[in-house]
């Protein structure tokens, strides 16, 4: 989401009322490009966000599910400097889309070191600089004289504000000196003297300002009429005075569907979309909407696409080498006919046609040949190739079989990490990739012991119902908690959790259907419809040897087409 200059203001506003006199208490490294801040504001916890990546943003966000575990040296070195540091205040500087957060941290020796936090979101130049003493203590962005010719950033370099001098905050001037500003540097058409005089105006504003003095912004501001004048500096003053009291962010959209951000309400012909409480709410929506900020759990996603893909291409490679042993039993048929004319002088040339004897219409073949070698040594040629081929299949349609089997094991573990809700199912879904050698084993012990017991259960009339949300839950679950008697849901050939149902009585076919609705629900079939579900009892359930967690196989089942359906007692 792109903001102006001006509704950062708003937003500055909004910035320092939650974090003014809070203490920050703890920095993560999210990402590459983002930094969160956890910070102690008026005995309430505050996540400060700061993102200066694919799209830039300053704002305060709910609390993060998964966080790296480890900090990156960046993360550390600014631990050493920041935490512990009392935020005195956020500011926008001149009106640009700049804030600077301003903190101070008591040393051990009882001084105070100041330091400035300088959050320049300007699409690709965006950056987050640390600044202390008018020098820079770090960056996220680190840009090099090669990068930039106008401005350095780096560490003990002497801090600058991007150029942007010539220009001012409309909201530091009264009525009387917007005019004055207009008529000293005013030139040119409407539109080119308000935004070469002041900061932060996306269009948007102002079409709002012309909109409301009632200019189409190309006439030439010194041709205006005193009434036309009047009305221009009067509608600046009128949307600074809206700025000041400003503190939600409203999206309109217009005919032809395009949308606009409003920081308050407008009387002009667009449709009303949506009210957002505040400015931080609309940036983290649009934020988790794209994707931007590549969280621990986005990184585990990545990890686990890019694990199948390579999968993939192995399984493909397999079943190619597989397809190749067709030609098998052509190369035995060359092998034998270029014996039986062994005698032929064939050297340098590049193929032979030959009567094929071993067949009973003895047509004639064409055999491709290798020129530098004799009739009978590409016969043995061919024979290697024979031979090669035939232990190919023994050995490839094991690999193959494997393959599968690993493939949907990946696409299983994927799926759970959408079921994954809460620090431990996260916790459990990324040691069981460190246990398949997906990713690197961390050396970090965890500072929690990991349950067993996180698994879904819901009460229903009948009895209880039990769901796995990933690979361990669904193994525990079917191999030591279930009683030979209960009975085993999971969807036919989908990636879905399985479902353990355990009754007082025998279930009827209306609560079997009912839960295989439910077995349905979780797995990667909920947005379809007539999904098959596999239901069969416990004592029917077999794990193979060496097999990968949640694998089962079973003699005997029943299979049930039907359509999902959301347990009304489970809550997400």
């Amino acid at each position: 989401m792109n903001l102006d200059g001006l509704t950062m203001s708003v937003l500055a506003r909004e910035l320092n009322e939650s974090l003014q006199s809070g203490q920050i208490q703890k920095l993560y490294q999210v990402d590459k490009h983002s930094l969160l801040f956890k910070v102690r504001s008026a005995n309430q916890d505050v996540n400060l966000m700061i993102t200066v990546g694919a799209n830039p943003a300053v704002y305060i966000c709910n609390p993060l599910q998964d966080l790296p575990k480890e900090p990156s040296s960046l993360c550390m070195f600014l631990r050493k400097h920041i935490e512990g540091s009392r935020i005195t205040s956020v500011e926008q500087i001149n009106g640009d889309r700049i804030l600077c957060i301003h903190i101070d941290k008591l040393e051990m020796d009882g001084s105070i070191t100041s330091t400035s936090i300088y959050i320049e979101l300007m699409g690709k130049y965006s950056n987050c600089i640390f600044v202390q003493n008018d020098t820079i203590l770090e960056s996220i962005i680190h840009v090099s004289p090669m990068m930039n010719r106008e401005r350095s950033v780096g560490p003990k370099i002497a801090y600058e504000l991007p150029p942007n001098s010539n220009r001012v905050s409309l909201l530091d001037f009264s009525e009387e000196e917007i005019s004055n500003l207009l008529k000293t540097f005013g030139s040119g058409t409407v539109i080119n003297t308000i935004r070469s005089v002041f900061n932060g105006f996306g269009k948007a504003l102002l079409d709002y300002v012309l909109n409301q003095s009632n200019l189409d912004g190309s006439e030439e501001l010194t041709t205006l009429s005193d009434t036309s004048f009047q009305g221009l500096y009067k509608s600046l003053y009128n949307l600074k005075e809206k700025l000041l009291v400003a503190h939600q962010l409203l999206m309109y959209e217009n005919t032809r569907g395009k949308k606009i951000f409003m920081p308050f309400p407008i009387e002009i012909d667009y449709t009303l979309i949506k009210t957002y409480p505040s400015i931080s709410n609309a940036i983290e929506e649009s934020i988790v909407a794209t994707g931007s900020i590549h969280t621990a759990d986005k990184e585990l996603e990545r990890i686990i696409s890019n694990a199948i893909k390579k999968e993939e291409l192995r399984h493909k490679k397999i079943k190619d080498e597989l397809d190749d042993t067709q030609k098998m039993e052509t190369y035995k048929l060359y092998g034998d006919l270029l014996m039986i004319n062994g005698h032929l002088q064939v050297q340098y040339q590049t193929s032979i046609e030959v009567q094929n004897l071993l067949s009973e219409s003895a047509e004639t073949i064409s055999i491709p040949l290798k020129p530098t070698l004799t009739i009978v040594e590409n016969g043995q040629w061919y024979y290697k190739l024979y031979t090669k081929l035939k232990n190919r299949i023994i050995s490839g349609q094991y690999q193959l079989d494997q393959s599968t089997i690993k493939l949907e094991y990946y696409r299983t573990i994927l799926y759970s990490l959408s079921l994954a809700t809460t620090r431990e199912s996260l916790e459990e879904i990324r040691h069981e990739c460190m246990d398949v050698g997906i990713i690197k084993k961390s050396k970090k012990p965890l500072s929690y012991k990991l349950g067993k017991s996180n698994y879904i259960h819901l009460e229903i009339p009948e009895g209880d119902l039990y769901i796995g949300r990933n690979n361990q839950q669904n193994e525990y679950l079917t191999h030591r908690f279930a009683k030979p008697n209960d009975l085993w849901f999971h969807t036919q050939d989908i990636q879905g959790s399985h479902l353990i149902l355990r009754t007082n009585n025998d279930a009827d076919d209306m609560l079997i259907s009912q839960v295989a609705k439910y077995a349905a629900y979780f797995s990667k079939a909920r947005h379809t419809s007539k999904v098959p579900v596999d239901y069969t009892y416990i004592k029917n359930i077999k794990k193979p040897p060496k097999s990968p967690l949640g694998f089962v196989i079973f003699n005997t089942h029943q299979t049930m087409i039907v359509e999902p359906e959301k347990p009304p007692m489970y809550e997400e």
